[in-house]
């Protein structure tokens, strides 16, 4: 039990381990005891462990109220006098940066690329502004008018001196993802390229059909309850 406690608090700390900066806590995932206990606390405490080759990840289930990231730690990230309206457009931006990156059914490799950030903003103009717009925001809750309206009133220039321009909105999201050990910024934050983490919860979790089974299904039962 020691040894399992070991690994669960460093994965709690930082999400997960790898067999360089902690090969010793790696090692003992090689005891049969140690695995049984890691699933075991697993469906306790509703979290997903994902063991790659050289990585062990913690991936909190949506129903863990200790471990998940609430919408006011990624409002207080954007600024303590933020509304939910900035972070959830802040949630907007960081679903189309994924999309970009995963979007392409190509190998592993396809997905390491660069994404400069003005294609990032002109993705997401090409969803949230346009003739299409208001056709959309009817169909979709207040929540989604909010986004699209912080999006298309943002300045489309970059201001030395503003926090409000569509190029700083979306290194904002990138900042958090590089914070969480997602991404990295490049070119004095100009470009953005996916780190390993990202990739191995992507395909190891995420992308799995019966993850994205269930998040269609969620979807579905939004669509349901808003037509309702």
């Amino acid at each position: 039990m020691r040894n399992t406690a070991k690994i669960l608090k460093r994965l709690i700390e930082k999400g997960y381990i790898n067999d360089c900066d902690d090969a010793e806590l790696f090692s003992y995932l090689s005891e049969t005891e140690v695995q049984n206990e890691l699933q075991d606390f697993a469906e306790e405490w509703s979290f997903y462990i994902l063991q790659r080759q050289h990585d062990l990840y913690l991936l909190p289930l949506s129903d863990n109220v200790f471990m998940t990231q609430k919408l006011g730690d990624l409002r207080g990230f954007v600024g303590s006098n933020k509304r939910n309206a900035d972070a959830y457009l802040q949630c907007y931006i960081i679903m189309v940066i994924l999309w970009m990156i995963f979007r392409s059914k190509n190998d592993i490799e396809d997905h390491a690329r660069l994404l400069r950030i003005k294609d990032i903003v002109q993705c997401i103009d090409e969803r949230l502004t346009g003739e299409n717009t208001a056709t959309a925001l009817d169909e979709h809750a207040v929540s989604y008018r909010s986004i699209a309206d912080k999006w298309t009133y943002s300045l489309n220039e970059d201001d030395e001196n503003s926090r409000k321009t569509k190029p700083e909105l979306v290194r904002t999201a990138c900042r958090f993802l590089e914070k969480n050990g997602l991404v990295k910024m490049y070119d004095e934050e100009d470009e953005v390229r996916p780190q390993k983490r990202l990739i191995d919860l992507m395909y190891g979790y995420y992308l799995k059909e019966q993850r994205v089974n269930e998040i269609n299904e969620l979807f579905e039962r939004l669509v349901s309850d808003a037509d309702n």
